[in-house]
């Protein structure tokens, strides 16, 4: 097919791959059965399904979802022209969602475990601003998937940079073999690695020592059943976090692609995610005290217009950049993401000693400084944090003083920036330091802006 005959069908639009039905479908069957199992646990078995409910719910539930991810499978299309994404659904009422290229985020691919054994994936379409951002074509081969992320992010960086989409839709061309893993590997963690991080984390010896503390507690006080609460919440709590973790990061690898870095990761449910250089508005080094013996760290980024979706959990995992590291690789990856930025700053602002009353052990441990391409602060002795936010991404400063600092003569930094793991501040510095700190930074960042300006004028 020629590449010009590609684009037009592309521009009339398509739809989805028609498994989608069978894939919705199944989700359905699993949904009845959960909702029938949870009936007979809340009745106690009485509801008289006896041994043919479960079949019978999981054949109707698939039947049902069938037949209604048949009908939005056979009404749903999408369309990809010179100027948008667009994806028109609804069997009663219409709906299009319309993503400007100049607006697109990024473009990430998901495969749920369902999808994942007939070989489909989602494509996430993430735009900026609104609380609807997220736009999702569901469900394609993840081949042609990959294809379509390569070529909605060519158009995106295109629109952005003002630069001519040269090339042609890359549909035109047999797909890549090594389509998914494309680009310099810059680290893989294998799922032992991640495993003994989690176990070495502050979270799980948390959990033991509330299991601890109820064994020790029914001793005393001679009640073992809640001894046997105590750690059996415990365990679960555990579970959970080792569990969530490996499963999660599980074949964890990071590559440079074009205009970004790749993340591809998931054992049951597989994602692969795009941080695009552009859009990366600062990072994040966090050290746990048990980490820090060992010389581990794990790399956060805050990237435009993702900082505050799903729960904590969720938000962890869609900021990791890189789960669990030696420092000269994280010093790689914060390098990429902020070109020569560095932890170890030497223009320094301390906490004042006289704000120990604020955190007797943790103000010897907090500062804030910057140099020629970024502001760095840094906090914590248990977990230690340090955030980066380069200058042309600061959006502002801000000198609070409260009541209590005001006798204290001492008052706080903030360096603020999109919603996210990073956290740019100089908490309870000398007054007259904490304005000298806040005038630096800001000048500093609108000279950063005026040079982009200048770049961008010039390349036009």
């Amino acid at each position: 097919m020629a590449p010009g005959s590609e684009h037009a069908t592309l521009a009339v639009g398509q739809r989805t791959h028609p498994l989608t039905a069978v894939v919705l479908g199944l989700g359905w069957s699993a949904a009845a059965v959960v909702g029938l199992v949870s009936t007979l646990f809340q009745d106690g078995g009485r509801g008289g399904w006896g041994i043919f409910g479960l079949p019978a719910a999981a054949g109707g539930g698939l039947v049902l979802g069938s037949l209604i991810g048949w009908l939005s499978w056979r009404f749903t299309t999408f369309v990809i022209d010179d100027h948008e994404a667009r994806v028109d659904s609804g069997i009663l009422w219409k709906k299009s969602r319309r993503v400007p290229f100049e607006r697109l985020q990024s473009v990430d691919i998901h495969e749920p475990l369902v999808a994942r054994v007939f070989g489909l994936a989602e494509l996430h379409l993430d735009s900026a601003g609104g609380s609807e951002s997220r736009t999702t074509v569901r469900y394609l081969t993840l081949a042609r998937a990959n294809e379509l992320r390569a070529l909605l992010l060519r158009r995106a960086h295109a629109a952005t940079t003002g630069e001519v989409d040269s090339g042609d839709s890359p549909l035109a061309a047999p797909p890549a073999p090594a389509a998914a893993g494309e680009g310099e590997v810059v680290a893989e963690v294998p799922p032992s690695r991640v495993l003994v991080g989690t176990l070495l984390s502050l979270e799980l010896a948390g959990a033991v020592i509330v299991a601890a503390g109820a064994l020790i507690a029914s001793v005393w006080f001679a009640a073992p059943v809640a001894a046997l609460g105590g750690v059996v919440g415990a365990a679960f709590w555990a579970f959970q976090i080792v569990g969530r973790r490996v499963v999660d990061q599980w074949g964890y690898r990071l590559s440079r692609v074009p205009h970004g870095l790749r993340i591809e990761r998931g054992l049951l449910s597989r994602t692969s995610e795009t941080v695009p250089f552009d859009r990366v508005q600062g990072v994040a080094v966090v050290e746990p005290i048990i980490w820090r013996q060992l010389g581990w760290r794990r790399v956060l980024v805050s990237v435009a217009g993702t900082g505050g979706t799903g729960d904590a959990a969720d938000r962890e995992k869609a900021a990791t950049v890189l789960p669990i590291a030696d420092p000269w690789l994280a010093q790689r990856v914060v390098d990429l993401l902020v070109p020569g930025a560095i932890e170890e700053v030497q223009d320094r602002h301390r906490s004042s000693s006289a704000s120990w009353v604020f955190a007797p052990i943790g103000w010897r441990y907090r500062w804030i400084g910057m140099d020629d391409v970024a502001v760095v602060s840094r906090h914590g002795w248990l977990t230690r944090r340090t955030s980066i936010v380069p200058h042309r991404k600061n959006q502002s400063v801000a000198v609070e003083q409260g009541p209590l600092q005001r006798r204290l003569g001492v008052a706080s930094v903030a360096v603020h920036s999109p919603d996210g793991p990073v956290d740019v501040a100089g908490p309870h510095l000398r007054r007259a330091e904490a304005f000298t700190v806040a005038v630096e930074a800001s000048r500093r960042s609108r000279a950063s802006a005026d040079q982009a300006s200048m770049r961008s004028g010039s390349s036009s």
